[in-house]
């Protein structure tokens, strides 16, 4: 197999067995998991200059977390997309509890709502959301916390109570 010639060249061999079983862990699947390696391997021999050989079992098994979760997002686009082109049911737009939400959430302060907002309705990770308004991840996680307790006290304030 020409991957394993490249593997043993780079000095990966004494980390195959390791990476083929983490990632069939990962995707539960041999064919899978023997295309994420593949995919994995490709990535570090691309980049082999640039890693300190103390750590290259780490940086591989972080390379192949890495790919699964490029795969995983993927998929996840290929999802949203497909459900995208699907007709909506007119009757999911006049379900009693989206006007709920959006009063719970008109509630709330300008800042609660933009980090719910962009965690929850653009799918972003707490890093990235920190990233863009320029606050420690630390912050973040602790901003969101608060403001889905105030979102969940506004919701059950405003919510009918046979609904709950």
């Amino acid at each position: 197999m020409e991957g394993n010639r490249v593997a043993d060249g780079a000095g990966f061999a004494p980390y195959l067995d390791g990476l083929h079983a983490a990632a069939r862990r990962l995707t539960a699947s041999d064919h899978e998991a023997e295309d994420l390696v593949q995919d994995c391997l490709a990535s570090a021999v691309r980049g082999a200059a640039r890693v300190r050989v103390g750590v290259l079992g780490a940086w591989l098994h972080q390379i192949l977390r890495r790919r699964w979760y490029d795969v995983l997002r993927r998929r996840g686009l290929e999802r949203k997309y497909r459900d995208a082109e699907r007709p909506r049911a007119t009757a999911d737009a006049e379900a009693p509890g989206h006007e709920v939400v959006r009063r719970a959430l008109a509630a709330l302060d300008a800042e609660s709502r933009r980090v719910l907002e962009m965690r929850f309705f653009q799918s972003r990770t707490s890093v990235e959301i920190a990233r863009e308004l320029k606050r420690p991840a630390g912050t973040v996680r602790s901003q969101l916390f608060h403001a889905l307790r105030k979102f969940e006290s506004e919701f059950t304030r405003l919510c009918p109570k046979e609904t709950l």
